[in-house]
């Protein structure tokens, strides 16, 4: 006859059991992840219609997963997209919206970063970085770079970056990925513990441009600069042909990069239990693109595979953003998502509630500017804060940013009007296109009557998120007591005297 206290007994052991199964499968329910960053590259792979690149890893990555056509960055260069990125959130919002000028030194109350998040919930995290000099972590492998604008610290593995944010630093040889997945700080994981995982890839940025060249003619795919396509926006010259199809190589080595990774994590038995998630923090080193909000600066590749759970070869049309990677990660790990997060999961229903995305642009190493951008699946409307200031009001985009050839045409009265808005010292108020009818965006609507109405619901839909997001632009004009803000105003001086 059993007892009361040896059925509690039993009742007991059979929990423990029941609870340790339930836990095991949780556990093993869990996939890894892996963030394929890539900086500065618009969405020019095969999949996405460039006939005249060689991207056979992306494109293969595509065909097993989802691929986004209306994903867009936060942020117009790297520091704020990349705080984007790892917390969920615009960077203007907490406080941190400018780049190489000044930073927080730390998050504010409530928000949280994504690397402790992952770390909280039982995550291996690790960053990648490849061995070898500077030039060869820039094009080869990855960089390690994380490049918050908040609780930066003291550079540890990247000299654009602050302090380490992943409990690990993985250094990896780009020539020989066997390295890739185990040895060195995998060496650290436990038995069956998840990994949480990152690789920053600038292969296809401008230092990459010439070797990316380089490489492209030594296995005969280099694009003939005869057949790119040269925007309204350029010039057509062999200068600017030239660098366009450099630009289209240096994706192509991309590509190369990425594979290395993919192929990797395949060979290690571990593809299958793997959440892939490729995405570029803006547009490329180019005019036009990077640093600025038209579509050609924000519109970005974004691809998720997830065997078994993501549909294979699946096209996303939804608007997304970069600050939706982080609670897209946190719900596919079964973790909560805070409610600071701005993001929304990328994988489930709340894209189609979505009507509008936002994109911020503020100071450029130390150079103050301020405009923001409100996308929606047919317009694409900018406002300019400081139209006195022009786009290429720092060092950067005057110098890395800017064509030569194209300047002096300028100088010397040589380009349109179109072109020539690149070059002119003031911008115009308001920007509006019509995204279905002109992706160039060289026709501002704005000024045109006909569309008072549509500028209108625009400037309130912006004026709302400002509120709500706590998107506080500086008033510099009043700090600074002038009617205009002259060019080369920097931020920290700014922020000095408003502190005064």
């Amino acid at each position: 006859m059993i007892t009361m206290h040896k059925k509690l007994a039993l009742i007991s052991c059979w929990l423990v059991l029941l609870v340790g199964v339930i836990q095991a499968e949780n556990k093993s329910e869990r996939p890894n992840v892996l963030i394929l960053f890539l900086d500065d590259l618009d969405p020019d792979f095969g999949c996405y219609g460039n006939t005249l690149v060689s991207t056979p890893n992306i494109d293969r990555l595509s065909e097993e997963g989802m691929r986004f056509t209306h994903a867009f960055a936060a942020g117009t260069v790297c520091s704020p997209s990349h705080t984007s990125l790892f917390t969920g959130c615009y960077s203007s919002t907490i406080s941190c919206p400018h780049h190489r000028s000044t930073y927080i030194d730390k998050l504010p109350a409530g928000y949280t970063i994504l690397t402790e998040l992952m770390a909280e919930a039982g995550y291996f995290t690790v960053n990648f970085k490849s061995n070898g000099d500077y030039m060869y972590n820039k094009v080869y492998g990855a960089t390690a770079k994380t490049d918050l604008n908040f609780d930066r610290g003291k550079p540890e593995n990247n000299q654009e970056s602050g302090k380490e944010v992943f409990d690990n630093l993985h250094i990896i040889d780009p020539t020989n990925i066997s390295t890739y997945f185990k040895g060195g700080a995998w060496n650290n994981k436990q038995t069956d513990q998840p990994f949480f995982a990152y690789a920053n890839i600038e292969t296809g940025k401008k230092h990459g441009f010439e070797p990316g060249r380089k490489w492209a003619k030594e296995h005969g795919i280099a694009v003939d600069s005869t057949k790119v396509s040269v925007p309204l926006f350029y010039s057509d010259t062999p200068e600017i042909r030239q660098v366009l199809a450099s630009a289209l190589d240096a994706v192509s080595h991309t590509d190369v990069e990425v594979g290395k990774f993919l192929v990797a994590l395949d060979q290690a038995g571990l593809k299958e239990n793997t959440l892939v998630i490729l995405a570029s923090d803006h547009g490329a080193t180019l005019p036009r693109h990077k640093q600025c909000l038209w579509y050609t600066g924000i519109h970005v590749p974004m691809i998720i595979r997830w065997p078994g759970k993501v549909d294979a070869n699946s096209i996303n049309t939804e608007l997304a953003s970069i600050i939706d990677i982080a609670p897209t990660i946190l719900k596919a790990t079964k973790n909560d998502i805070p409610r600071t997060m701005q993001g929304i999961n990328l994988l489930g229903n709340d894209l189609k509630k979505r009507d509008c995305i936002f994109a911020t642009r503020d100071g450029m190493n130390n150079y103050f500017d301020c405009s923001r951008a409100v996308i929606t699946k047919d317009f694409h409307y900018i406002r300019h804060f400081y139209p006195e200031l022009p786009f290429r009001g720092n060092h950067y985009a005057s110098k890395v940013l800017t064509f030569p050839r194209m300047l002096e045409l300028y100088e010397n009265g040589e380009l349109n009007d179109v072109q020539s808005i690149y070059f002119d010292s003031e911008k115009a108020k308001e920007e509006l296109y019509q995204l279905q009818k002109e992706e160039c965006q060289v026709v501002n609507l704005a000024e045109n009557p006909g569309f008072e109405k549509t500028l209108k619901q625009f400037r309130n839909k912006l004026e709302k998120w400002q509120k709500e997001s706590g998107d506080v632009v500086l008033d510099a004009r009043e700090i600074l007591k002038m009617d205009k803000v002259p060019e080369g105003t920097m931020v920290d001086e700014l922020l000095h005297k408003q502190n005064q």
